[in-house]
């Protein structure tokens, strides 16, 4: 049983005598990834996820004990697709900018980096 088979399960399909992991279901449920998969799903879910699955979630030692926590904590859901947001990377643009810069005035990006930190 993989991640999003356990999501099913978890989530979308509750059904009676779910309540429990198989010994493959207990490899693959790893707390962290469910509480970050919530906390996409919507506004609400984050708040929820933050707020009693983060801290509730490390009382029991057992992954079926944590499992069984999800499974009657979370409401059954419907299914949507989750769009991942990718962090955009300032640092390369900046670098590249700072670059051009460096170039155009005839100096090296190092000085003008030199020039920016103690402008600041």
């Amino acid at each position: 049983m993989n991640f999003f088979q356990l999501q099913n399960k978890l989530f979308y399909a509750k059904k009676d005598n779910a309540d429990y992991l198989d010994p493959e279901g207990e490899q693959a449920f790893v707390p962290f990834l469910f509480n970050r998969w919530l906390s996409f799903y919507n506004d609400n879910m984050s708040l929820f996820t933050n707020e009693t699955l983060n801290r509730f979630s490390t009382i029991f030692e057992d992954k079926q004990r944590t499992y069984r926590m999800y499974y009657y904590l979370i409401p059954r859901l419907k299914w949507k697709k989750i769009s991942y947001i990718k962090k955009i990377k300032k640092e390369k643009d900046e670098e590249e900018n700072l670059e051009l810069i460096a170039k155009n005035k005839n100096i090296s990006a190092r000085e003008l980096k030199q020039y920016i930190k103690d402008y600041e």
